[in-house]
């Protein structure tokens, strides 16, 4: 396995390819295994007939097709959720293919070999576009093996339709961050964009039907080119074709990139412009301040990124502030939301009590604060921990650090205080965003609410942070991200089916999630005990990494 890039790189995601399969599987049944409910559900057909096509558009539904399998599977699973894992996996894969190798040394180790530039890049392309076609066949395989038994009525072609244009979804946003590595080489950079990116494609497709302004930019929107008509019934499109040749333009310019690239410096990309600009080498002043301390290193090799990061996900709640206005104007629409759709369905979405979302803060919280915010900030969280802690230790590179006179303990908790700092950012730009945002489409949302939710989310982010480096402390670092993230799908699901399934409902106090949603959303309160305790877990988790890294054995 380890005679090729290809195999190589295969061989180093075997592990997190089980999590990733498993994932994907338990969430495609369970969403389908919903179908019958909704399908003979009288309250959705009058939701359905009633509720505006634009205010529809906003929720990923056509009406015309919803009640059928086809239109149900590719609301529920292709508009929204499936696209989230996806380009998550494509983005870590397009960060680790070029610039993650470059910013850990190894890739100087691995163009050492009489092996072409090309060549590695393209086996590097080969195993990316495979383990992205893993992914995307587990719902397919799922939806087939389950069409008959609840009535879903879906044909092959159409699910092949479907999930091909998945694939090429993951390949636009995982190639984009590809380019953007093999450009600057800087894996922070390059994530940030690529999920930047991701964001706004979606924005611009989901709000297109509401805001007349952004009908012309929609049309460029890969989310658009994605579900142009309905491909899981009506088959291929043209849509795909575009997606074709804009991952093929992105892959094949990180291609071209990464083959010109002098991994000493970023200038040999652009000869030209580094003759003519001769920029001096020389560190700015804020640089050499940060880089006085492990704490302000850790800032300093995040600043650029942490600002996608937050305004990716300030720009999903303007967008979702924007819409509430013309959704307010039909109280009676509004009501059949709450009534049409399955309680259980919602819960599984962070909305344990449905009559919250014909409020502001209810419809507000369910995009950022109830589903993306928290996959957002917990994805960045676990991002930091494996770029500034695990692949340091696993490239070598804190063995460097540790030689210099800084004392264990003091080096994990500056990390540990920095990735506090970066999360806090997140907050403070979501704080102000909301306040232009509540004040502009009046929702009249409690400041303090608006505080204490901002904060419960970094909390979030933070407490799965101190699960994941307590774990670091005792396994490695690819097991620790790998048994955090199966805490993190667990406690999701502990939340959302303990809030209507009595036998597990005694447990839910045992999942984070809980502590921070609970059954009020989190614009609907203020700062509860449940933020508490994720602060708690937080601190704990890094004091018992702190305690166990004195004595850690960085060779094994």
């Amino acid at each position: 396995m380890l005679r090729s890039v290809f195999a190589k790189d295969l061989w180093d995601r075997r592990r997190s390819m089980i999590w990733w399969v498993i994932g994907m599987g338990a969430l495609t049944a369970w969403l389908a295994a919903f179908y019958p409910v909704m399908r003979d559900s009288e309250a959705m057909k009058d939701f359905i007939n009633d509720f505006p096509p634009e205010m529809l558009a906003l929720f990923g539904i056509d009406p015309a097709t919803f009640l059928t399998g086809a239109g149900y599977v590719q609301t529920e699973m292709y508009s929204f959720v499936a696209p989230i894992i996806v380009i998550a996996f494509a983005v870590s894969v397009g960060v680790a293919a070029t610039s993650r190798e470059e910013s850990t040394g190894t890739m100087d180790m691995l163009l050492s070999n009489p092996i072409r530039r090309t060549t590695a890049i393209l086996q590097k392309l080969d195993s990316f576009a495979l383990l992205s076609f893993v992914i995307i066949l587990v719902p397919a395989v799922t939806l087939m093996a389950l069409n008959t038994p609840l009535g879903l009525k879906l044909n092959t072609g159409g699910i092949i339709a479907i999930s091909f244009g998945l694939w090429l979804l993951g390949m636009v946003f995982g190639g984009a961050t590809m380019l953007i590595g093999a450009f600057t080489g800087n894996p922070t950079v390059a994530g940030g964009a690529g999920a930047g990116f991701a964001v706004l494609a979606w924005v611009v497709g989901a709000f297109a039907e509401l805001f007349t302004w952004l009908e012309i930019p929609s049309k460029l929107s890969p989310f658009t080119w994605y579900l142009h008509d309905l491909p899981i019934i009506n088959g291929m499109s043209s849509g795909h074709v575009w997606l074709i040749i804009t991952a093929a333009a992105f892959l094949a310019g990180a291609t071209v990139l990464f083959a010109r690239r002098n991994i000493a410096t970023e200038q040999a990309v652009l000869p030209e412009r580094a003759k003519a600009g001769k920029r001096s080498t020389a560190t700015s002043p804020r640089a050499t301040a940060l880089l006085r301390s492990p704490f302000g290193k850790s800032l300093w090799d995040r600043r650029k990124s942490i600002w996608i990061w937050s305004l990716g996900l300030g720009t999903i709640l303007f967008a979702t502030f924007a819409a509430w206005p013309a959704l307010a104007g039909d109280s009676e629409a509004m009501a059949g939301v709450v009534e049409a759709f399955p309680k259980e369905l919602l819960a599984m979405f962070g909305l344990t009590d449905p009559t919250s979302l014909a409020t502001p803060q209810g419809f507000v919280s369910s995009r950022t604060y109830g589903s993306v915010g928290p996959i957002v900030l917990i994805v960045f969280t676990m991002t930091a921990m494996t770029s500034l802690v695990g692949r340091e230790e696993s490239t070598g590179r804190l063995d460097l650090v540790l030689s210099s006179t800084v004392p264990r303990r003091r080096l994990l908790a500056e990390k540990a205080a920095a990735i506090g700092v970066l999360s806090l950012i997140v907050a403070v730009v979501l704080f102000l965003i909301g306040l232009v945002s509540n004040a502009l489409y009046g929702t009249e949302i409690s400041l303090v609410n608006m505080l204490a939710s901002n904060v419960g989310l970094a909390l979030l982010g933070l407490c799965f942070w101190g699960i994941a480096v307590a774990l670091w402390s005792s396994v490695t670092p690819g097991a620790a991200v790998g048994i955090t993230s199966a805490v993190g799908v667990v406690a999701w699901f502990l939340n959302g089916l303990g809030s209507f399934i009595d036998v597990l409902s005694p447990f839910r106090w045992l999942s984070p999630f809980y502590w921070y949603l609970g059954d009020i959303v989190p614009l609907g309160k203020g700062f509860t005990f449940g933020y508490l305790a994720l602060a708690v877990v937080a601190l704990a988790g890094t004091a018992v990494a702190v305690m166990r890294f004195r004595s850690r054995d960085l060779a094994v």
